[in-house]
């Protein structure tokens, strides 16, 4: 989605800060049909020691032009310089969103950009009145609801953090619009879960914290990771369960490219099973992980049914790469898909399909151009593991393959693809899924694409997102839980072939080694053909040889 803005000043009032006369705030909530603001008339505001009460008995709309039954009821509460808002509002439409506005924050700290945890090192992001800042939580891009403006010391800088012991859909969005005179309005939206839109809505504590340097921004943000930790279940990575103790050893994931959607074979499994005795030749095979996207035959074209494609073998092929795998001390991860589907193959698809909030239509969702007629396919839904079942086929597909090939590991696609499905909600039917593989198969490592900091309490290796920079500014919200691999479009030595992923030809990841991060290798066609040399390079550089 592009983003879309007002054309018109929605004139909303706008309330001090007890002490901070420069800051001013204010709210709107959103219904499945219009957003609403406070009538400034039917707005009261009192004071009781560090707590600011607002209650409104009636809405408007339409830039203050109409008016509309409705409540809002807000707390602010400010201790030193840290604010914190909770918003409840009522009305008889259902209600789907609440947003903040926060004015006059100190433009010292705004000018130098916004940064999240995940943000480069180096790197802010710079508001002009052009361009807006626009992050959501949980996909794509927020991956955890903190974000800091201001970096340099001796100037403030500001902490925006939403406290919410749920994985629900927050937004921050920062512009400059005219009738703001150019500065900067700060915007924080919480959507409650589509299952509970209705009357009422109650937002989670959203803070604004003012600080003077740096060492109170670091604490800041220690602060909000002590609280993901505690709700989200995040287990230090050196002790949680869930990690075989073959992973610990891992130095270097194999990427061995399958089939693609249109049947073009990068590797049988004998290819494969080569690869594997030659990179063995370079780095031990424990510290190997080859993960196999393309296995099951024609990529996603064959979801979510998983057995070994006959193109590349048939069920004896697969055999005979983990019989390989196993005599060299390598460990295989196949890849299912945690949504993907091709209807033509799952008729029951409509079940357990991703709607719309308001549960009118059907969620279209990367549908790529597999076949290059320059459109995206048509047959490629995403489904909700939430439902009970999909997620039961999936469980007994992904089961299947454990028992009857004996892999040490799974890879659940798109697992980071978040929605505000109406019907089931998706991180429960995560964490039932997981949580029962985990059960049946103990010693098998359940791995996942992408990763928010919920994700992280669930699964304990992902790969990174295509476009997330790299290092971390605050690099412990990965590290001290999880790890991370390269994602399998980062592409191979020589013209980055892509694989059986969509992106074709493209860019070549640089091969810098970072906290939290185990090294990829992409293998397709022509790789030991034509690159043997850039091979070995990072094979020996994975397994610490000069």
């Amino acid at each position: 989605m592009y983003i879309n803005d007002l054309s018109y000043d929605p004139r909303d009032p706008l309330f001090e800060v007890p002490g901070m006369p420069t800051v001013r705030w204010g709210i709107q909530v959103f219904t499945t049909r219009n957003m609403y603001g406070l009538d400034p008339a039917r707005t009261q505001i009192t004071q009781e020691g560090s707590q600011t009460r607002l209650v409104c008995d009636q809405l408007s709309w339409g830039g203050q032009q109409q008016r509309s039954a409705g409540r809002v009821e807000a707390t602010l509460t400010r201790v030193g310089n840290v604010l914190t808002f909770r918003v409840q509002a009522q009305h008889a439409e259902p209600l789907k969103v609440v947003k903040l506005l926060v004015w006059g924050l100190p433009e010292a700290a705004l000018e130098q950009g916004w940064w999240q945890a995940i943000t480069a090192a180096d790197d802010a992001y710079q508001v002009t009145t052009t361009r807006p800042l626009w992050w959501n939580y949980p996909w794509r891009e927020w991956l955890t609801p903190w974000a800091c403006a201001g970096q340099a010391e001796g100037k403030p800088l500001v902490c925006v953090s939403v406290r919410d012991p749920e994985v629900r859909a927050k937004r921050l969005y920062v512009h400059r619009p005219p009738y703001a005179d150019s500065q900067s309005v700060v915007e924080v939206c919480f959507e409650e879960d589509a299952m509970r839109w209705g009357s009422q809505i109650a937002t989670p504590d959203i803070r604004v914290h003012i600080c003077a340097n740096k060492a109170e921004m670091q604490a800041d943000f220690d602060e909000h990771l002590r609280f993901v930790q505690q709700c989200f279940g995040l287990q230090a990575w050196e002790t949680r369960k869930d990690v075989p103790a073959w992973m610990r050893d891992v130095r270097l994931v194999l990427n061995l490219h399958g089939q693609h959607w249109t049947g073009y074979v990068f590797n049988t499994f004998d290819r494969m099973a080569e690869t594997l005795r030659f990179v063995t030749q370079h780095i031990p095979g424990k510290h190997l992980l080859a993960y196999i996207p393309g296995w099951e035959g024609r990529y996603y074209y064959a979801y979510p049914n998983y057995r070994p494609g006959e193109a590349l073998g048939g069920e004896a092929g697969f055999r005979r790469l983990v019989a390989t795998a196993n005599e060299l001390g390598v460990h295989l991860m196949p890849m299912f898909g945690m949504h993907g589907t091709n209807l033509q193959v799952y008729p029951d698809w409509e079940r357990s399909v991703f709607r719309s909030r308001t549960n009118s239509y059907v969620v279209g969702v990367n549908c790529p151009d597999w076949d290059t007629d320059r459109t995206g396919e048509d047959d490629q839904v995403f489904l909700n593991p939430g439902e009970p079942v999909f997620r039961q086929h999936l469980l007994e597909q992904v089961s299947a393959v454990i028992r009857d090939f004996g892999v040490s590991g799974v890879f659940l696609d798109t697992s980071a693809c978040w929605f505000n499905d109406p019907r089931h909600n998706l991180i429960e039917g995560y964490r039932l899924l997981i949580g029962e593989l985990n059960k049946r198969h103990p010693d098998v490592l359940v791995a996942g694409e992408g990763w928010f900091d919920a994700l992280l309490g669930l699964m304990p290796v992902n790969q990174t997102w295509l476009g997330i920079s790299r290092p971390y500014r605050q690099p412990r919200l990965l590290t001290d839980f999880a790890r991370v691999i390269g994602h399998l479009a980062e592409g191979a030595p020589g013209p980055v072939s892509t694989g059986v992923h969509e992106r074709g030809f493209t860019y070549k990841v640089e091969d810098t080694v970072m906290p939290g991060h185990i090294r990829s290798l992409g293998i397709v066609d022509d790789t030991l053909d034509h690159y043997r040399d850039d091979v070995i390079a990072v094979c020996r550089a994975a397994a610490g040889q000069s």
